[in-house]
């Protein structure tokens, strides 16, 4: 999937990325646990948005996407990492969960917390957060490995029912809506009591989504490199993959513009109390990166067809993508930890990225790189763009 040059640079970056989130940790613990949250939310919304990916292609019997569902699933397959990398988060509720009474609140904020009960403090209470936490990923695994299982068993000459596939399919739609929704208000929600944001989930997976579209196209890029695709793969999947990726941004900044809007129109203090933090100091200027890098740029370049049609300009498009949904996910989350932003925050997502590059890889060694005896692979391969 990956060349051996990238593959020692992703062991470079996670030994990096490793040190600087133990160094910022032992330095700055609250700080880097907000880091931390931030760059596991860029990668459980970006696994969900691959696990969605799947779903609606294998739903929709979308012929052109056979050819790359093997590197989708390569993708979606870092779903088993997330429990693991969940466990920290677990282990430091009192750090960024204000309804946890982390110590480095304020009472004041938290008999705040406590007296607004948005959603009850027996709802966020510890017990409850494990026990829905617990539901969310075993729900994902259970996809991730359902769909893998399905692959698996057509290559070895055990194809599983069609319409069973895509009955369960089309089921983890609403399921991976839901819970991703309901994990990013658990999650990343719950962390910021200034927060009023009522689209926060579908804000999430959008940028998930179009996330997962972009780290696609860079697997596909590098696939091909490496001529581990057919040839066939070319041009018109190119521009599918551009399409549907200029599709998510679209939708990712109207959510954002929508919200800002909402809340500008309203203008009350517990609402614009949320974006006062965000709009001052360096992170004023990731504002202003994120405007144009994450919506006005991409928005222009994917206008043009011809440069759809060509997987270089694609798969760096999709990288650049997928850094600024990291970026989105630390100005969100960041300046609730009331520490100055440093350059030990980019530990924890050196350190996601590095890994869940390595562990792809080392699902994909053991897989196919294109689904093997689908009936719909020859017309996959000769699929022309409209």
């Amino acid at each position: 999937m990956i060349s051996a040059r990238a593959l020692r640079f992703a062991w470079l970056v996670t030994v990096v990325g490793g040190a600087m989130l133990g160094y910022g940790l032992w330095l700055r613990r609250h700080a880097e646990a907000f880091a931390y949250l931030a760059a596991f939310g860029a990668l459980f919304s970006t696994v969900l948005g691959a696990l969605a990916l799947l779903a609606m292609m294998r739903t929709l019997h979308a012929r052109w996407f056979v050819a790359l569902r093997g590197l989708a699933g390569a993708l979606s397959s870092t779903t088993l990492l997330l429990p693991a990398l969940f466990l920290p988060i677990a282990l430091g509720l009192r750090e960024v969960f204000p309804w946890a009474a982390a110590p480095s609140v304020s009472a004041e904020l938290w008999h705040t917390v406590r007296r607004a009960r948005l959603w009850g403090h027996d709802w966020l209470g510890s017990g409850w957060f494990f026990l829905r936490s617990g539901l969310y990923l075993a729900l994902w695994l259970a996809l991730a490995v359902y769909l893998r299982r399905a692959e698996r068993a057509q290559a070895e000459h055990r194809p599983p029912r069609a319409a069973r596939v895509t009955a369960i399919s089309a089921l983890a739609l609403p399921v991976l809506g839901f819970s991703g929704s309901w994990a990013g208000f658990d999650w990343l929600m719950s962390a910021l009591p200034d927060c009023n944001l009522t689209s926060f989930g579908l804000y999430l997976l959008s940028g998930g989504f179009c996330a997962a579209l972009g780290a696609l196209a860079l697997l596909v890029h590098s696939a091909k490199q490496r001529s581990l695709l057919p040839t066939e793969v070319g041009h018109a999947h190119a521009h599918a993959l551009g399409r549907l990726m200029f599709a998510a941004l679209c939708l990712w900044a109207y959510i954002a513009v929508s919200q800002l809007i909402i809340v500008w129109i309203a203008n009350l203090p517990r609402e614009a109390a949320f974006y006062l933090p965000r709009a001052s100091g360096p992170f004023r200027a990731i504002a202003s990166v994120l405007v144009g890098g994450h919506f006005i740029a991409p928005f222009f370049l994917l206008l043009s067809r011809s440069w759809k049609q060509r997987f270089r300009f694609v798969a760096w498009l999709g990288g650049w993508l997928v850094l600024m949904h990291a970026l989105d996910l630390y100005w969100l989350l960041v300046p609730s930890s009331t520490t100055p932003a440093s350059w030990l925050d980019a530990g924890p997502f050196l350190f996601m990225a590095g890994l869940s590059t390595l562990f792809a890889q080392a699902r994909f060694s053991r897989a196919h790189a294109v689904p093997q005896r689908d009936p719909e692979l020859a017309r996959s391969l000769a699929y022309e763009s409209p």
